[in-house]
């Protein structure tokens, strides 16, 4: 009888303990994407050489995407 209740709660706070996780992760990873987009568009940008605010092209051409060889 006693099992059947250890194994209940074990089973519960495992549920528990992954929503709670789950919910802490999301927190995280949306507070890390909000930080990274801009930089991420800013360098392709930069390396297509358009303007994202006004889409006209970049006057000067320094940053290049390097090619792996």
């Amino acid at each position: 009888m006693e099992l059947r209740y250890i194994i209940l709660l074990l089973i519960i706070s495992f549920v528990i303990g992954y929503f709670w996780g789950r919910y802490i992760g999301k927190k995280d990873g949306i507070k890390e994407a909000k930080a990274v987009a801009p930089l991420i568009l800013r360098r392709k940008s930069l390396e297509q050489g358009i303007c994202l605010l006004c889409n006209d092209e970049l006057e000067y051409k320094s940053i290049k995407k390097e090619k792996n060889i």
